[in-house]
Order: structure tokens, then C-alpha cells, then sequence
């Protein structure tokens, strides 16, 4: 397992798991064997390696695990012990990075590393802080002891922009949450914004190295526009954590987030919002892309589709043998023929061979083939984990099967799905398992967080649950979405959230006869309790009572079915109506705890009528004023 989501294509099959089975996956005799002790958080998926020499303590089967805190763990996949750990340099706190909570409360190593078995290298961008700025370095370190194999490269480039200007990339400005990909030889990083607190600043890059001596080999950026009038640029590449994903050919895939909401921003040779892109390898020419034909509507409520990963099917019969597929927050997928993606249709009809729904989409597909032989892709969206059967013939289409439902995805916040993988032996019946990591319910700030949980269901009919047990536990689950997902190997399950590692498996040699003595989770990391907000008292009218649109920066401390009270900088509490405030805006979670912005009137009684509610960073001193 030596990249995200099982290979380039991602499609998150795990296909020759030969113990693992819908029979033996049950809650009497699967569950937690290690627990495993790490420095900070995990957005990384774990990645394996079996029959690793580890340098003085022979040959094992190894978890690699990289945390937010920027060490790297090697771990016995068997029995968790840790066999090297090395650490690469001072991560950089939230603050620094404009106060983006989004990831909280450090920014190490965030992107999934790549393994390249062959050279005994793992690759992974390391953001680290001194003499009051940050820097991302590349790494390739060795599999056998963690240490750097050649010296890491600061990442540094530059853009000529559509004006002829220069653009010099700032890591302030910067997150690299998409996992990394390895092609031909050659290394690719991408980056998003932090939060899209500094759009003037922050543009979507994808940058190319040489895997044998990282150097820069090529960097492209989304957004190549320039405006000196209320710069805003973005057309980030984050995709929730999932990665640019390659065909064949060598090829990049990737979808890109929002840009500009106050004007269209679309342009055929020099900006792609709202996007799915294809690259050549090389990063000189943009390919193909698809562009939804209501970017800019989307683009005005912060819809993008670029929270959502894309997935390349492997090859198909029938009239398009090259599928895609990808969608985000709006709920939409797009299933595109890859060798001609659709382009941008102003006003449409969208030129796609089919758009489903799945829910908004903080999330990725998956692909598999069933124990019929007929393939599948699981969406993973707001509705629940998805089936939809490829039909190839007469006409490309994805039918609908089983799902889920909506409550096993549900989490804290609202930004909806999950990333799920599916583990069989090849297509045999009886073998297929989804699996997916369910986002915590509740809150808390304090180590080690609340609870995330392991779910699995029955790949041929997702309405059959397995197994759902408790995996680790994540920190400020308000704003700071947990993309966790699981990696299957060998009979186990790796989980790794908030400051552990946890290995699941059979719990005894055979069906119903558990195991006992399995180890249980260190003291230190047991679930903190929900955040609790206590509301000040209530504040009388804190602006003039008239018709204008008001607007509020505070965070929730009490809500109901149609109202809420918002604990205020000034230490008072103010009264919302709630009703009508997401008729046209995106629907949002009320949870106390919560930093939001509300725009509202005023009425004579003080209550604050909302008209939209939208999330909002850490209440900060950068923060606007209320007004």
C-alpha cells in the first residue's frame, strides 16, 4: 500500500485481502488489537510495506504514519510496536497561517506520502517554522531507517502571469493537504490556500520533482489572471486530502476549488475555478477540463467543486473506455469521458457523459468490480455511501444499487461524506467490504478530542452493516474537518486520527471464538468530553434599529430548532432567528461551539433576524469588526 487510496487511478480497492470476509467482520470477532502512542495528528492515510528490512531490527511487515506534528512513525503492522521515529522540524501553528483552523492546531505533514519501493524511499512535504517564517520541504527519507537520503529541497517557484507580471509562491499563504503522486520517476506536490483568508495571495500549484534527486523539474498554477481591483485568485488543489490521481499515459488529474465571488473569473487560457483538469506528465500543457457551467454561482457561496477528489476508472468496454468521475460541495458528481471532459458550456446543458447526486461533498469515490464482474463506484457524499453499477452498453451510465444511507456519514461539521475503500479477494463472493471512517458527532478542543469511529459494510448490499467501533478520537471537529481514512492489509485495519494509531483485525482463530486480552487504549488518549459554551447575558439591541443588513462575528453558545444566541466580543450574547437563513444560502450546522458569521436585521427587541449564516475562522484579531 504505497500510495493513497491503493493506487494511481485512487480507486481505493484493496483487492487481495484473503482473510478479511463479510462472515467473519462482526462485532463479536473483529475488532481494536494496538493502540500505538503518536505526537499529533494524522490527516495521512497510512501506507504498508511488507518484508521491510528495518536497519538493526531485522525484516518486517511496516505501517508508516505521518502526523501533523511533522514526525514520521515506521510501526510492526503486526503488533504496533514502533521501530524508528524521526522528527523534521517545528510544525507551524494555526496562527501563523492567518488564524486558519481548518487545520488546528498545527501544520506539519498533511498530504499523504508517496513510497517508492524500488529506490527504498518514502516522499513527503514537511511545512516547518524558523526565524518567523515557514518553509515546505520536499524529504525522501529511507524506509529502513527514516533518515534523509539526499539533502531536502525548500519548495520555490514562480509564474508568469497572464499580464506578463511575475507570481512568487509564499508558503504563509499555503496549505499542501492533497496526497502526493509518484509517476514516471517523477514526484508531484499540489497546494491549496489556508482557508481562503488571503485570496489575493493564494493560487492552486502543482508542482513537479525528480525523484532520483528532488529538484524542481516544472511548476503550473490553476489561476494565471491578475486583477488590481479587489484581487481574488484561488483555484486551489486540495480535494479534502485525496490526490491528483495519473492514467496510463502519465497524464495528472486533479479538480480545483472556488475564486472569484464577485465576478466571473472563468478564462479558456488562463483560470480553471470549479474544475476537473488533466495535465500532460510533464506539466507543460493543459490537456483537457471540465468546467460546470454555474462555476460562478457556486464561486459566490463557496460551493467548489475541489473539495471533492477525482477518480479515473480503470479502462471499460463499450464506446467510452475512459471514464472519471469527481463532484464537491454542492452535491453533484460528474461522470466524464476523459479523453474529451466537456469543456466549459456558458448557460449549459454541462457536456458530461452523467451527473448524479451523492450530497455535498467533503469526500472521494472509490471503484471496484463485484463478485457478478460488473464494476462499481461508490460515491461518498452527504447521502450516504453510494453503489452505482457501470452499464456500459447500450449508452455509459451509472445505476444506482444499495447505500448506506445518510446517518453512518453524518458528522461534525457539516461538510458532508467520507472517503471510503473497499477491501476483497479479487471478485470472489462473500469478500467485498466497505470501509470508512465516520467523522466525530462532537467537539472539543482539549487532547485528545472526541471520538471518530471504524464503520464497515457488505460491499454487495451496503445496507448490511458490519462492524461500527470506536477508531481514535479528533480536536476542534467544528471547523477542522477529520478526512481519515482507512488502509487493509493482511487481516487488519489501520486507523489513524488524533495522536494514535489503531490496528484492528480477527479477535480470535475462528468464527466465535473471540480473543481475549487485547490491548486497550493508553489512558492518556481516552475521548475528552464535548465542549461545553456557556452563554453571557443577553445584549441589548448593538446597533441601530433600522432595515440595513448588520453583520456578526461570534461564536454559538445555544441553539434550538429555528433560533439560536451568539456569544459576542463584547462579551454579550445576541439572539438570532435562525428561520429563514438558509432559503438561498448553503445549510449549515448549528453546534455550539461553533465560530460563525451572520448577516441579519435588527428588530426593536434586539433579536437579529438572520438572512445568511456562514462559517467563520477562529474569532481572531483579524477578524473583521462587527457592524
Amino acid at each position: 500500500m504505497l500510495t493513497y487510496h491503493a493506487d494511481n487511478f485512487r480507486t481505493g480497492w484493496f483487492s487481495a485481502e484473503t482473510q478479511l470476509t463479510v462472515a467473519n467482520v462482526t462485532p463479536q470477532t473483529f475488532g481494536l488489537l494496538h493502540t500505538v502512542a503518536l505526537d499529533g495528528r494524522v490527516d495521512a492515510e497510512p501506507l504498508i510495506v511488507t518484508g521491510q528490512a528495518i536497519q538493526g531490527k531485522g525484516v518486517h511487515d511496516v505501517v508508516y504514519v505521518a502526523t501533523e506534528g511533522n514526525s514520521v512513525y515506521a510501526i510492526d503492522a503486526g503488533d504496533g510496536s514502533v521501530l524508528w521515529q524521526n522528527h523534521f522540524g517545528i510544525a507551524v501553528p494555526y496562527q501563523y497561517k492567518s488564524y486558519d483552523d481548518n487545520v488546528f492546531p498545527w501544520m506539519g505533514i498533511l498530504g499523504t506520502p508517496v513510497i517508492d519501493r524500488t529506490r527504498g524511499n518514502m516522499y513527503f512535504v514537511a511545512d516547518s517554522i524558523s526565524g518567523g517564517g515557514d518553509v515546505f520541504r520536499l524529504h525522501a527519507i529511507s524506509l529502513s531507517t527514516g533518515r534523509d537520503v539526499m539533502n531536502p529541497v525548500a519548495i520555490q517557484f514562480s509564474q508568469t502571469l497572464a499580464d506578463g507580471s511575475k507570481w512568487t509562491f509564499n508558503p504563509k499563504y499555503h496549505l499542501q493537504r492533497a496526497a502526493l503522486l509518484e509517476v514516471n520517476g517523477s514526484i508531484y506536490v499540489s497546494f491549496g490556500s489556508n482557508g481562503d483568508i488571503n485570496p489575493d495571495q493564494s493560487r492552486g500549484s502543482i508542482v513537479r520533482y525528480d525523484a532520483a534527486a528532488p529538484i524542481t523539474l516544472k511548476g503550473q498554477i490553476t489561476n494565471k489572471l491578475r486583477t488590481s481591483f479587489a484581487p481574488y485568485y484561488l483555484s486551489s488543489i486540495w480535494q479534502s486530502g485525496y490526490g491528483p490521481a495519473a492514467d496510463q499515459n502519465g497524464d495528472i488529474f486533479f479538480a480545483t476549488g472556488n475564486s472569484d465571488p464577485n465576478r466571473p473569473s472563468y478564462s479558456q487560457a488562463y483560470n480553471r475555478p470549479d474544475s476537473m483538469v488533466r495535465f500532460s506528465g510533464d506539466l507543460s500543457t493543459l490537456k483537457d477540463s471540465f468546467t460546470t457551467y454555474n462555476y460562478y454561482q457556486l464561486d459566490k457561496i463557496d460551493f467548489d467543486i475541489g473539495s471533492g477528489g477525482m477518480l479515473l476508472l480503470p479502462d471499460q468496454a463499450g464506446s467510452i473506455p475512459h471514464l472519471a468521475i469527481a463532484g464537491g460541495k454542492d452535491g453533484r458528481a460528474f461522470l466524464l469521458n476523459r479523453d474529451n471532459m466537456g469543456g466549459y458550456t456558458q448557460g449549459g446543458p454541462d457536456n458530461v457523459v452523467q451527473t448524479i447526486g451523492m450530497g455535498g461533498c467533503w469526500c472521494g469515490p472509490a471503484y471496484f468490480v463485484g463478485a457478478d464482474g460488473a464494476p462499481r463506484v461508490l460515491t461518498a457524499g452527504g447521502n450516504g455511501v453510494i453503489s452505482w453499477r457501470l452499464q456500459t452498453t447500450p449508452t455509459v451510465q451509472l445505476i444506482q444499487e444499495t447505500s448506506t444511507g445518510p446517518d453512518p456519514v453524518s458528522g461534525l461539521p457539516d461538510n458532508g461524506g467520507v472517503v471510503p475503500v473497499i477491501s476483497s479477494n479479487g471478485t470472489t463472493a462473500g469478500t467485498g467490504i466497505v470501509w470508512f471512517v465516520q467523522k466525530p458527532a462532537t467537539s472539543s478542543d482539549q487532547d485528545p478530542g472526541t471520538p471518530v469511529t471504524l464503520m464497515a459494510f457488505d460491499a454487495s448490499n451496503l445496507g448490511q452493516q458490519l462492524v461500527s467501533i470506536p477508531a481514535g478520537t479528533w480536536t476542534h471537529a467544528v471547523n477542522s474537518n477529520a478526512n481519515l481514512i482507512p488502509t487493509v492489509s493482511k487481516g487488519k485495519v489501520y486507523v489513524a486520527s488524533n495522536r494514535q494509531l489503531q490496528i484492528f483485525g480477527l479477535l480470535g482463530g475462528r468464527l466465535g471464538q473471540p480473543r481475549a486480552g487485547n490491548s486497550a487504549v493508553p489512558s492518556e488518549l481516552a475521548p475528552s468530553a464535548p465542549a461545553v459554551i456557556a452563554c453571557p447575558a443577553d445584549s441589548d439591541p448593538p446597533v441601530a434599529v433600522d432595515s440595513k443588513i448588520h453583520e456578526f462575528y461570534g461564536t454559538i453558545c445555544q441553539a434550538g430548532e429555528n433560533e439560536m444566541r451568539l456569544a459576542l466580543r463584547s462579551d454579550r450574547a445576541l439572539l438570532v432567528d435562525t428561520a429563514q437563513a438558509f432559503t438561498q444560502h448553503r445549510p449549515l450546522l448549528l453546534t455550539p461551539g461553533r465560530a460563525v458569521h451572520v448577516r441579519a436585521t435588527i428588530d426593536e427587541d434586539g433579536v437579529a433576524h438572520a438572512q445568511q449564516i456562514s462559517p467563520s475562522h477562529v474569532i481572531s484579531h483579524l477578524t473583521p469588526p462587527d457592524r
